[in-house]
């Protein structure tokens, strides 16, 4: 049984490929407002590295931002643009928004008890040593662990611990973020 040779030109299928490619590398810069920023075209050197053209810049609209709010990916971030219709279209999701919105996890070291299950916890980034630290600038969060909840104060976590929360819409209008996690701690008790 015979197969088919593998491909690897899927940019180029993507972009259903004519007389022109219509996809670009590009570096995003100023935000324009709501989902569009200013791009400059990229191409790489000699040496591989990607280095912004001599085309002056155009305008790119993010699909992964909602059009009625201000943009929140940084300036310098590269992305591969799609011409769709003439308009320059990208897909970056915002930082911290591995689905695109309420669900997605993220790591949490808990600081304070707030007790009947809630803790209050801070959020962790990994350092250029690779060790967890607080996270810059952000907020201290609430967060449940439905362990305790479900076990009761046995599975009380320890300050300093780390934990994976989920966030999630609740079902007020409009809906506000809550943060989740499951951390049974019974076995820390065991010899």
């Amino acid at each position: 049984m015979s197969q088919e040779p593998v491909c690897h030109d899927s940019l180029y299928r993507l972009a259903q490929v004519g007389e022109d490619l219509g996809v670009r590398l590009v570096r995003l810069g100023e935000l324009i407002a709501g989902n569009q920023y200013w791009a400059t075209a990229l191409e790489f050197n000699q040496s591989g590295q990607l280095v912004p053209t001599q085309e002056p810049a155009f305008r790119v609209i993010n699909l992964a931002e909602p059009a009625d709010a201000p943009g929140t990916i940084p300036p310098d971030t590269d992305a591969v643009a799609l011409d769709a219709e003439g308009k320059w279209i990208i897909f970056i999701r915002p930082a911290g928004q591995c689905s695109g919105g309420a669900g997605h996890t993220m790591v949490a070291r808990v600081i304070a008890s707030l007790g009947g299950g809630d803790y209050t916890v801070r959020l962790q980034d990994i350092d250029a040593d690779g060790q967890w630290v607080d996270r810059s600038g952000a907020d201290d969060l609430t967060a449940g662990n439905l362990a305790e909840l479900s076990l009761g104060s046995g599975a009380a976590v320890d300050l300093n611990q780390r934990v994976v929360l989920t966030e999630l819409d609740d079902l007020q209008e409009p809906p506000q973020k809550r943060h989740v996690f499951d951390h049974p701690v019974y076995a820390k008790y065991l010899d």
